[in-house]
C-alpha cells in the first residue's frame, strides 16, 4: 500500500511537471466610447455609444508548449468584438488564427496571421493612438479608395510565415499567403528588416499582390518606418509607396508625437498622401489628430481624442471631409 501511495504522488509530480511546461492564456480588451462622427460631404453627424474607437475589443486565446530541446509549439486565436451592443458576429477569430513552432531557427506560424509587412506599417503610427479609429493616416491614405491604389492587405488569409531570430538587434520575416481559387494566382507576398537596439526601432518592408486575370489590379507597397523613446517624449514616422499595374502611384507619410505627464499620455498625429495616374494628381488629403489617456492601473485607462481630415479628387473637389471626437474607456484583462 504504501509503494502504491509512493508511486501515485510520483506520477502526480511527473505529470504536474509535464502540465507546467505547457500554458494557455485567455486575454482581452474592452472598449466604449460616447462621442460623435460628422461627415460635411454627407451632410450627416452621428453621436452615438462606439466600440473599439481608441483599439479593437478582443477575446482572445494564446498558448505555447515546451517539446523540449528548445523547440515550442504555439497557437493564438483573436476575434474582434463589439462592447455597445455584445455581438460578435458568431466571435469568428478574425483577428488572429494561428499554429507554429518557434526555437533556435526562429518561429514559423501558418493561417491568418498579420504580414511582414504589416508590422514595420504598424511602427509608423503614433503611440496611444496605435490601432485606433483617430489615427490620422486612416483618412489621409483613403487617397486609395478616392481615385488611388486601394490599402493594403494587413491580415492575409491562408499565410505562412517565418521570422529569424534577433541578431545583434537585426531581424527579418517573410509571409507568402495563397489564393486558394480555382484557376486564378493572386498569391500576396512580403517581407521585412527590422533593427531594434535601445530606445529605436525602425525598419523597412515590401508587400506584394499579384492578379494573374487581371494584370492592372497587381499591387505593390513599401514602407519605411521608424519610432524612438527619448524619455521625456516619443516620436515616430512613416513613409509609404503605393502603385498598381494600371499606373497608379501613392506617395504618403505620416508622423507623431507623444509626451508622458505622470500617468498621463499625450499624443498628436499628421498624415499626407497624394495619388498620381501616370503622372497627374488624382487625389490628396491629409488629417490631423490629438489625443490623450490617462492610466488609472495597468490595465485600465480613460481617453479622450479628435480626428479632422479631408480627401481631395483631381479636380480640386473635396470627397471626404470629416471629423470625429470621443470620450471613454479601455479595459484590458
Amino acid at each position: 500500500m504504501k509503494k502504491s501511495l509512493i508511486a501515485l504522488a510520483a506520477l502526480a509530480t511527473i505529470s504536474g511537471a509535464a502540465f507546467a511546461q505547457s500554458s494557455v492564456t485567455v486575454y482581452g480588451r474592452l472598449d466604449a466610447s460616447v462621442g460623435s462622427d460628422k461627415d460635411d460631404i454627407a451632410n450627416t453627424s452621428t453621436t452615438k455609444l462606439f466600440s473599439g474607437n481608441l483599439t479593437t475589443s478582443r477575446l482572445g486565446f494564446k498558448g505555447t508548449e515546451d517539446l523540449g530541446g528548445g523547440l515550442r509549439a504555439n497557437f493564438q486565436l483573436e476575434g474582434a468584438l463589439t462592447v455597445d451592443d455584445g455581438t460578435s458576429a458568431g466571435l469568428k477569430f478574425d483577428r488572429a488564427s494561428w499554429v507554429g513552432l518557434s526555437g533556435g531557427f526562429g518561429a514559423v506560424r501558418m493561417g491568418l496571421i498579420d504580414s511582414a509587412y504589416k508590422d514595420i506599417y504598424d511602427l509608423g503610427n503614433v503611440y496611444n493612438l496605435y490601432d485606433s479609429e483617430f489615427t490620422a493616416s486612416k483618412i489621409a491614405y483613403a487617397v486609395g479608395t478616392n481615385g488611388g491604389v486601394n490599402n493594403f492587405t494587413s491580415r492575409p488569409t491562408n499565410q505562412v510565415r517565418y521570422d529569424t531570430p534577433s541578431f545583434g538587434g537585426f531581424s527579418a520575416g517573410v509571409s507568402y499567403a495563397f489564393d486558394e481559387t480555382a484557376g486564378v494566382s493572386n498569391d500576396l507576398t512580403a517581407f521585412n528588416l527590422r533593427y531594434r537596439a535601445g530606445q529605436l526601432d525602425a525598419g523597412f518592408a515590401y508587400q506584394e499582390q499579384s492578379n494573374s486575370t487581371t494584370p492592372a489590379s497587381d499591387l505593390k507597397y513599401s514602407v519605411v518606418s521608424a519610432g524612438y523613446d527619448f524619455g521625456a517624449f516619443r516620436l515616430s514616422g512613416q513613409y509609404q509607396n503605393a502603385k498598381n499595374g494600371a499606373g497608379l502611384k501613392d506617395n504618403e507619410f505620416a508622423f507623431g508625437a507623444t509626451v508622458p505627464f505622470g500617468a498621463f499620455d499625450v499624443s498628436a498625429g499628421y498624415a499626407y498622401g497624394k495619388s498620381k495616374l501616370n503622372g497627374a494628381t488624382s487625389a490628396k488629403g491629409s488629417a490631423f489628430s490629438f489625443g490623450g489617456t490617462y492610466a488609472m492601473s495597468k490595465r485600465t485607462r480613460l481617453y479622450a481624442a479628435y480626428l479632422t481630415g479631408d480627401v481631395e479628387n483631381g479636380a480640386g473637389t473635396k470627397v471626404t471631409d470629416r471629423s470625429r471626437y470621443a470620450v471613454g474607456v479601455r479595459h484590458d484583462f
